[in-house]
């Protein structure tokens, strides 16, 4: 009796485990999801830093071509800043964040996945957007 009761209760186990492993394209999704969330995570943080490299090289433009090159430094900035912006409310609108963790029809996680592929490429451009400028700002400041 106590070993059915025991064989009877791992099969439970089992099959519960089963039941909440999720399939492979949900964890593809996942894991594509993070890449995309880890290279915001890594770009978030130099916002402060392009907020101080737009103040630096506010006093040093002017009509000058070395003025101008500034200008042009602090709008890579600025837009840079834009575009992490406009990425973030972007994506909080393609993927709400969904506290009950409802799991997604095969054709709504298919649609979902395509989306994020665009996204990954979009976040992407971004950290490139974001190292550029903020690199070149700096070149440009250690020269004046």
């Amino acid at each position: 009796m106590k070993l059915t009761f025991l064989y009877l209760a791992c099969l439970t186990m089992l099959l519960g485990i089963s039941c909440n492993q999720l399939s492979g394209e949900e964890q593809r999704f996942d894991a594509l999801m993070q890449e995309v969330i880890d290279v915001h995570d890594e770009v978030m943080p130099k916002m402060g830093e392009i907020s101080t490299l737009i103040k630096y090289l506010d006093p040093k433009i002017d009509t000058t071509q070395v003025g101008q090159s500034h200008a042009r430094a602090q709008q890579d900035l600025k837009d840079a800043y834009d575009f992490m912006m406009k990425w973030m409310s972007d994506f909080s609108d393609k993927f709400p964040h969904d506290p009950d963790n409802e799991k997604m029809s095969s054709e709504k996680l298919s649609s979902q996945m395509k989306l994020l592929e665009e996204e990954k490429i979009e976040v992407n451009k971004l950290k490139d957007k974001i190292n550029s400028s903020i690199s070149n700002a700096k070149k440009l400041l250690e020269k004046s």
